[in-house]
Order: C-alpha cells, then structure tokens, then sequence
C-alpha cells in the first residue's frame, strides 16, 4: 500500500516548528494557533467540509478537493464542529455550540436550513450518518447521573437519531467515556472509541488508568470487541467502504503528541501503520470509493496546537 501525501489548503503555513537552539537564539513564540480540522468528503468526491478556527471561532468551510473554491457556510450562533456530509451531499451534519452546550445540528450543504435535532444538558457531539442517510450516529452524556462532573467522568453513550429528528435510540452501554461513533456502511456494526479500566499513556505519554481504545460492536451494541489493544491512546475510528477494515489514530510509535494512521482487520488482526514522520495525522475520514483518506495534520503540544487538512491518494487497496 502506498501513499501520497496532499496539503490542501493553503491558507496555513504547514511547517513544522523550527528550532533556533543550536545557533544561540531563542526558539520564537508562536502567535497563532490555526486548526483546520475534521475534514470529510461528499460521497461524489467534489467537496470537502471541514471546521476551522481561522476567524477566532470554530466554524464550517466547504472547498474544492484541490483546495480552491474555499467558502464559509456557518456564522454562529456559537461554535461548530465535526460536520460530515450526508451520503447524497445535500445536507452536513454536525455539532453546534449554543448556550454553553453541545448539540447536534443539519444544514442544507450551502449553509441554509439550520436545524437543531438534539437538545439536552448533556455533551452531544461528534455526528456520522448512517449509509443510507436515514439515521445521525453521535456520542451523548445524557444518561450521566450528575452532569456537573468533569467531561472525562461522565458516562458517554453512542446514539443514533433520525436524520430528520426524533426516534432516539441508545447503541451501547459502555458506562465509561464512549466516543466517535459511526455505522460500518453495510450497518450490521458499529465502531467507536472507548475508555477502559487499564493502564496506559496519555496523548502526551503521561500515565493513566482509563485507556483509549477502539472498539466494534454489532449495531445493537452486543458483541463488543477492542480492536486496537494497546496501551497507547487509540482514537477516531473510521470505516472503510468495505465493511471489513477500520482506520485509527493511535500514539503507539510515539513521542509524545504525536499519532500515527493504522488501518485493521475488524477482527483485531493485520494492523498496518500507515503513516510516519513528526506531524500527526488525526481524525481521518474516508471517501466513498475507498482510494482517498482525509485527515487532520498537526502538530501539538502543551501550549498550542496548529494544522492543516491533507489527503492521502491510495494505491493497492486490500
């Protein structure tokens, strides 16, 4: 399997941080903290919406695959996160920041026809369709007993809503932090990130007790399995058209604030790493025909976080 690497927007400076220590002057202080993040195609290939936090604010942009055409189709109310296109391309789905609370939201896919389907205290975030684009798949806090509790201590459940409101189903009973949930595209199973009671490391390898790993289950949430079985932090999981196969982030090969693409057998075996270098690549989406991921370039530490979206070209699909 091989890659090829695109940046495609130009809008950031994608470097990595230089360092001056060596010839006797001070590593600069970085002033700008730019994300463009959560990338995601239309299933036809034209667009891609991703958020970005150029105008001081979270919002939504929409541009062509070769980084042209870029345009911003949300101005509040509050933030917006996370959007994923709708399998026909004519709606977005994602998280809007209202009120001091998360929510999941549609819009038509030029911004118009702003619609709130969720409304509860509890963190709602992180939307993907179902493949037949009937039903919005999203992480809740809503059976936390006590929502006053540090996000990280509240329980986190995949639900599925339908895409035109109502008909609230829950899909897991995790009783932990469960995160970033999405329908395989043949729907018979579900794949998420879970918290477990196990030692591990942090994204900036500091040790933990709640590990991050990926998780399949059946749709109904019955028949868990941990894929990733590591003691990194392993996160964003993501179909591949095939049903068969998931694309993760995890920090495994480290150092520290740095993960890397792997790509598994849904059965736990096969894991490959797919990408390498100092820059992590996180929050990857695929495109509909399987020969093209998106994901978020960045580089992080402590005190700042900044990145591009990229697309990665691939040959010898299994």
């Amino acid at each position: 399997m091989r890659f090829f690497l695109l940046v495609l927007s130009a809008l950031l400076l994608s470097y990595p941080a230089v360092s001056f220590s060596q010839s006797g002057i001070p590593d600069p202080k970085r002033l700008t903290n730019i994300r463009n993040s959560y990338p995601h195609p239309s299933a036809d290939g034209s667009r891609i919406v991703f958020q970005s936090n150029r105008t001081g604010r979270n919002e939504i942009f929409v541009m062509n695959p070769d980084g042209s055409g870029l345009r911003q189709i949300t101005d509040g109310p509050g933030a917006s996160h996370s959007p994923k296109f709708s399998p026909d391309g004519s709606k977005i789905a994602f998280s809007g920041y209202v009120d001091g609370n998360s929510d999941i939201y549609t819009m038509n896919a030029d911004g118009t026809g702003r619609k709130r389907l969720t409304q509860h205290p509890g963190d709602d975030s992180h939307p993907s369709w179902s493949s037949d684009g009937r039903r919005i798949v999203f992480n809740s806090a809503r059976t936390t007993p006590d929502l006053s509790v540090e996000w990280q201590y509240q329980i986190h459940e995949i639900f599925s809503i339908a895409a035109e409101g109502g008909d609230l189903r829950q899909h897991t009973r995790c009783n932990s932090v469960c995160t970033y949930g999405s329908f395989s595209p043949d729907g018979t199973r579900i794949a998420y990130r879970k918290m477990v009671d196990a030692p591990g490391f942090l994204w900036d390898f500091g040790p933990t007790q709640r590990n991050s790993e990926v998780f399949v289950a059946d749709a109904d949430g019955r028949n868990e399995k941990n894929l990733s079985r590591n003691a990194a932090f392993d996160g964003w999981p993501v179909w591949m058209p095939d049903s068969q196969h998931i694309v993760f982030t995890s920090n495994r090969a480290g150092p520290a604030y740095v993960g890397h693409l792997y790509l598994i057998n849904i059965d736990g075996t096969g894991i490959r790493k797919l990408t390498s270098g100092s820059w992590s690549y996180v929050q990857a989406s695929v495109c509909a025909d399987g020969k093209k991921i998106y994901a978020f370039q960045n580089e992080e530490r402590a005190e700042y976080e900044f990145g591009d979206v990229v697309e990665f070209v691939l040959e010898d699909i299994p």
